[in-house]
């Protein structure tokens, strides 16, 4: 069961479509596996249908449609889409950002057994990438330089606030130190948006942190 979920405010921004492009991939990641968010978010949905119909109309020019439909007709046909294979492990937004597989992705390794790709960088500049965490694996003891979102895709961890499983969406900032570890029993994929790469608070993070890349 899912039980770390986005904010009120994060959920009617991606309702209303407002939100960024990386919040809104790990945003619709997480309706993947969380039914109660699902439906809040067609409750607010619903809402924003309402206020839409309820606005004043707007007068158009009498020849707008006959214009639109010859704009239409003037394209050239579109190809048809090739269907695509039914994901068998991360949520369809996810596989679409990778859809020849984990292996053809670019991965750094900061450590021995972790590692990390870079998959956007969005309109606001906040960092999407995915991380592959080792059973067993823990990161050096870290602090953020701004805001992280972390949401499980497969496996699990845990920190010193608790332990996550698929669709746990944590919301991390400057004022929390951690260090987190994959389970012991299966290895441990995430998302993670971020505004800058970490800061390691362990003995080692003076010398390593010059070296740090998001």
């Amino acid at each position: 069961m899912t039980l770390w979920h986005p904010s009120s405010d994060q959920l009617i921004e991606f309702s209303s479509g407002v939100g960024s492009s990386a919040m809104n991939i790990a945003v619709s990641a997480h309706l993947h596996f969380c039914p109660d968010c699902q439906r809040q978010v067609i409750e607010y949905e619903s809402v924003a249908a309402v206020l839409f119909e309820q606005q004043a109309e707007v007068a158009v020019v009498d020849n707008g449609f006959a214009r639109l439909m010859a704009r239409i007709e003037s394209q050239p046909p579109a190809r048809p889409i090739a269907k695509r294979p039914t994901p068998s492990r991360f949520p369809l937004v996810v596989e679409k950002l990778i859809a020849h597989g984990t292996e053809s992705l670019r991965w750094r390794k900061p450590m021995k057994n972790l590692r990390v790709s870079q998959l956007l960088t969005d309109e606001q500049g906040l960092i999407l990438g995915l991380h592959h965490m080792k059973a067993g694996c823990r990161v050096p003891q870290h602090t953020h330089r701004g805001h992280e979102i972390s949401l499980v895709i497969e496996g699990g961890f845990s920190d010193q606030m608790g332990s996550y499983g698929p669709g746990d969406f944590i919301h991390l900032s400057t004022e929390h130190h951690h260090s987190p570890q994959a389970d012991a029993d299966g290895d441990c994929w995430l998302l993670s948006i971020v505004q800058a790469p970490v800061k390691l608070t362990g003995p080692w993070g003076w010398i390593l942190n010059p070296f740090l890349t998001a």
